[in-house]
């Protein structure tokens, strides 16, 4: 009886573990390799976008208008016209899943666009310290899968969102 159940359980151990290493090849992880090239794609390429279009909104048009649209909008709102282009850099699949990927941006941009009209400090603590964490949190493990276009678009437009503020902060206090 004692070895019975020895053997029963010495079955379930190994099914587990089969079924572990299904479920991990199934992810398709990415090399060691590929880390840091793909840490430059997803995660700083779209934040330094953020930057630079955050930073030419505070430029060219804050002077011109008052309240809104914010750099952040205006980020997004570049960053969308500019997506299927920036998808094709970036992500590289194929240009059919490209609105798949824009989809993904608007989700987010509009999200964000709600959080960042929010009177007084509440719009800064979502839509800076809140996405900051968040956007910190999942490139800390999506880095290592392969996703849909989907997902780069919710990454890449948070990613835009951080960087959008940064840059038009950064301009407004140095020019």
């Amino acid at each position: 009886m004692g070895e019975e159940d020895l053997d029963t359980s010495e079955s379930v151990l190994i099914e587990e573990s089969e079924t572990s290493v299904l479920v991990e090849e199934s992810l398709s992880p990415v090399s060691e390799g590929e880390v840091f090239k793909d840490m430059l794609r997803h995660m700083m390429a779209p934040l330094i976008l953020g930057m630079l279009f955050g930073s030419l909104w505070q430029i060219l048009v804050m002077p011109k208008i008052d309240f809104f649209p914010n750099p952040v909008h205006g980020s997004f709102m570049i960053y969308l016209v500019l997506s299927p282009l920036i998808y094709k850099i970036l992500v590289g699949q194929e240009m059919n899943r490209a609105k798949e990927y824009s989809l993904g941006v608007l989700t987010v941009a509009i999200v964000l666009s709600v959080v960042w009209i929010l009177p007084q400090q509440s719009s800064l603590y979502c839509g800076v310290f809140l996405t900051g964490i968040s956007w910190l949190w999942l490139s800390s493990f999506w880095l290592q899968f392969e996703f849909p276009p989907f997902r780069y678009g919710l990454w890449h437009a948070i990613a835009v969102n951080i960087g959008a503020f940064g840059g038009s902060v950064l301009t407004y206090i140095y020019i």
